[in-house]
């Protein structure tokens, strides 16, 4: 099904999740409407999406809720290459999913944040840019490693695993630190294999 098409569907569910007052739906579908106009790089259409969605998650006292919707609205911002603005809403994302102790969404937080902080190397060329990069992407291993057996599916470990060690490797690429970088790549290989 074309994006065009299904994006037309999820507009007229929206409207009928409106009209019955649906809200938990309702957010649902901004989600989902959100991720669709993303991959389709509307990222300013998708924050519209996202940024209801979080309205109504508030209204919901849908933590979660609210702390997904950060996530999407800071990804977007960092595909548009508004650091500030994304490592804002990623932080909070993370924040929100501390405060229910909600391990897997505080993974995916760190795990983003490290992904901005890349982002935002490849414009400032900064070894600090890179050093948080590193720094978040070990917080994130480490939460995977100590709190998250038994909690998520082990495939799920797996690819939190070998997405994190690609994007460690990725950062010691960058620092010019070969045997690093050759170690994680090997390691992420090694778990997608």
């Amino acid at each position: 099904m074309s994006s065009s098409r299904e994006i037309k569907q999820l507009q007229k569910a929206k409207s009928k999740a409106q009209a019955s007052r649906n809200l938990k739906e309702e957010a649902n579908i901004c989600n989902q409407l959100g991720e669709l106009l993303s991959k389709t790089g509307d990222y300013e259409a998708a924050i519209k999406e996202h940024q209801q969605e979080l309205i109504l998650s508030e209204v919901l006292n849908d933590v979660i809720g609210r702390a997904v919707a950060n996530r999407r609205i800071g990804e977007c911002y960092a595909e548009m290459g508004n650091i500030e603005a994304a490592l804002k809403h990623q932080r909070c994302h993370l924040t929100l999913a501390r405060s229910v102790r909600d391990h897997a969404e505080e993974q995916r937080a760190l795990a983003t944040i490290g992904r901005t902080f890349l982002f935002r190397y490849e414009s400032d060329q900064s070894k600090n840019s890179l050093k948080q990069a590193e720094d978040s992407f070990r917080k994130s291993l480490a939460i995977v490693d100590e709190r998250l057996g038994g909690t998520v599916p082990q495939r799920e470990i797996s690819e939190m695993k070998a997405r994190l060690f690609l994007n460690l490797g990725l950062v010691f690429d960058h620092l010019g630190e070969p045997k690093h970088c050759s170690k994680f790549i090997r390691r992420s290989v090694f778990i997608a294999e």
